[in-house]
Parts: C-alpha cells; sequence; structure tokens
C-alpha cells in the first residue's frame, strides 16, 4: 500500500475517535458498584417542585424507570424557588445514601460547577437535564432546543404585529441557561430578519412578587408613571416562573387584555387564558420526554454503557389554533402518551 494512502487513513481513523469522544461520553464498568441484575437508586433533582413543568418530567422519569424494571427514581425535591444552595445540600444527600447515578437540572452556570465536580470525582455518574453548567464536565447533557423556541416566540410576534412594535422581555433570575439561550434565539430572530419590532426592555421579575411587580411597572409605563407610559405591543415570559409573575401583575394593572402575551411552558392555567384569548401564544419544551430520557441515560451511564454527549428535544409554539393537535395534548400533559 502507498505510504500516502496508509497516511490518509490514520489521519481519517485519528478524527473519528476524536469526533466519537466528543459525541459519546464513556463511562467505567464499575461506575456502578450495582450489578445489571440489581437495581439501580437513580436520584432527580429538579430547579423546584412546584411547577407544572417539572411534575411532566417526574412523570417521564418513572416511566423510564416502569420500562426499565430495575430502576428506583429517587425524586429528591430542593426547597425554594431554585436555590443552588438547595441543590448544593441535595447532592451531598445523594452522595452520602451512595445513589448509582443522579439527574439534575442546575439552577445556576456557574455556583452548581463544583458541587458537581465534587459528584462526579466520587465517582457517581450525571446527567444534567434542561439546563447545565458553563464548565465542561463529563456528564450527558439532555434538553430541548431552546435557540429554537426563542425564534419560534420571535417569529409568532413578528407575524401577529406586522413586524413592528415594542416587546418587553420578562426573565426570572440570572444564571439560567436555557433562558440565557432562548433570549438568544429570540434577538437572533429579529436581528437575521432585520425587524421592526423592538426589544424595549429586559427584566428580572425575581423570587418576590413585589420587587417583580415594580419593575414590570416602570417596563410598561416608564420611571416617570402613568402619564408618560411607553407604547409595549407584547410580552413574554421565558419560563414558566416568570410568566406566573408577569401575568398576575398585568392582570392587576388592567394591562394584559389587548397585550399579545407569550408563555414559555406554560402550565394548566396558562394553557387556558390561550384558549380564552387572555394571553396570545405560549412555547413548550416536552419535559415528559426529558426526564424519560434522562433517567434510561443515567441507567446505562450506571451500567458502564456509552451515552451521548448531548441530546436535544423538540420545542412547540402553542396557540389557540392548535391546542386541541393530539400531539400537542401530549406534550402539554393534557393526554396520555401513546407508548
Amino acid at each position: 500500500m502507498p505510504l500516502f494512502n496508509c497516511k490518509k487513513k490514520i489521519k481519517i481513523s485519528i478524527i473519528f475517535l476524536l469526533l466519537s469522544a466528543v459525541l459519546f461520553i464513556s463511562y467505567p464498568a464499575n461506575a456502578a458498584n450495582t450489578p445489571n441484575s440489581e437495581t439501580l437508586s437513580i436520584a432527580v433533582i429538579p430547579e423546584r417542585g412546584d411547577l407544572d413543568f417539572w411534575h411532566l418530567l417526574k412523570k417521564g422519569a418513572i416511566k423510564a424507570a416502569t420500562d426499565d424494571g430495575k430502576i428506583k427514581i429517587l425524586w429528591v425535591n430542593p426547597a425554594g424557588y431554585g436555590s443552588f444552595k438547595e441543590q448544593k445540600k441535595k447532592l451531598k444527600w445523594c452522595m452520602q445514601h451512595q445513589v448509582d447515578a443522579i439527574v439534575i437540572s442546575p439552577v445556576h452556570v456557574l455556583r452548581m460547577a463544583e458541587p458537581l465536580e465534587e459528584v462526579i470525582d466520587s465517582g457517581i455518574p450525571v446527567i444534567q437535564m434542561v439546563s447545565k453548567i458553563s464548565r465542561s464536565i463529563k456528564t450527558g447533557y439532555v434538553h430541548s432546543d431552546n435557540f429554537k423556541g426563542g425564534a419560534l416566540a420571535a417569529e409568532y410576534l413578528q407575524k401577529k404585529l406586522n413586524n413592528s412594535g415594542s416587546v418587553v422581555l420578562g426573565l426570572f433570575t440570572q444564571g439560567n441557561l436555557p433562558v440565557n439561550d432562548r433570549v438568544k434565539g429570540f434577538k437572533d430572530q429579529l436581528d437575521k430578519t432585520d425587524s421592526k419590532l423592538k426589544i424595549a426592555k429586559s427584566i428580572y421579575v425575581g423570587k418576590s412578587y413585589e420587587k417583580g411587580a415594580s419593575k414590570i411597572r416602570v417596563a410598561m409605563y416608564g420611571s416617570s408613571g402613568p402619564r408618560k407610559k411607553q407604547k409595549i405591543n407584547a410580552v413574554v415570559g421565558f419560563n414558566e416562573s416568570s410568566s406566573e409573575v408577569l401575568i398576575e401583575t398585568l392582570q392587576k394593572l388592567d394591562k394584559l387584555k389587548g397585550l399579545n402575551f407569550v408563555a414559555f411552558n406554560p402550565d394548566p392555567n396558562m394553557i387556558t387564558q390561550i384558549e380564552n384569548d387572555t394571553i396570545s401564544a405560549g412555547v413548550a419544551q416536552d419535559p415528559f420526554e426529558i426526564g424519560r430520557i434522562a433517567v434510561t441515560q443515567a441507567a446505562m451511564a450506571a451500567r458502564g454503557q456509552k451515552i451521548p454527549a448531548n441530546t436535544k428535544t423538540g420545542v412547540y409554539l402553542i396557540t389557540k389554533d392548535n391546542l386541541s393537535q393530539p400531539k400537542i395534548q401530549e406534550i402539554l400533559g393534557l393526554k396520555k402518551r401513546t407508548y
């Protein structure tokens, strides 16, 4: 064989191996002390436990455990409204109780890095879901296409408002990767289409309702009060938490009617509001599928099997026109899954 062809084949083999290392994560066969014939204990740590999104995700996690037959789900719910200190405590608990694998949605891209590294160093496989830390660590990541979700919201409002007007972006707290990606997708859609729909203000409504309401008033009216109110045509709540605060406040201000409101991760109450034309639309992830895939991959990792480094699920624009579609009903948890 010519030397040139030999070198070419070696080069191709090296590139393939490097790509495989990026696309898949391998865990050693002794990643878990539990043999395949025994039941795995997999801890699932959400950002918070009181929202409909996490309830649907839990159902997906339970579905994975049921299908496997040898998984025990430990739903380790942190207290509060998304506290990294609470999540850190739960990770300590998981290490103390020697769980076989952990599935977690980190509440902060920076503050959760060290606690997760400590878990991985202890030998427990980790799957990040929904959100992830900014630091590169050896875990799988199961999430929706948040960038596309932001673009869907922008595209919807462009059509609804004839590509002009002003919009307020409502966020909950800083440091959440999915929300950051949704905002990027929203802005990218406006930029690449040279849109005349402009962002008037971005606000963090936070965990205090009173402070959030004050920020919303300023965004809607300006700092000079109601007499010099700004013309706002639309508001987007970039997650379920911010949407709740925004909708309640705008209703109290009597500003929701006639406003184009888009809610991310709409809960049952928001779905009813879409049906009643109280709010315009929603952008939904598929939390059930995220939970199902994340737990499935956690079991694979605990058994020393290869898992994908990145798994992306879909996002869906929800309007009054498509609410009755079977697929949308499943995504929103209004209809039992057909599988």
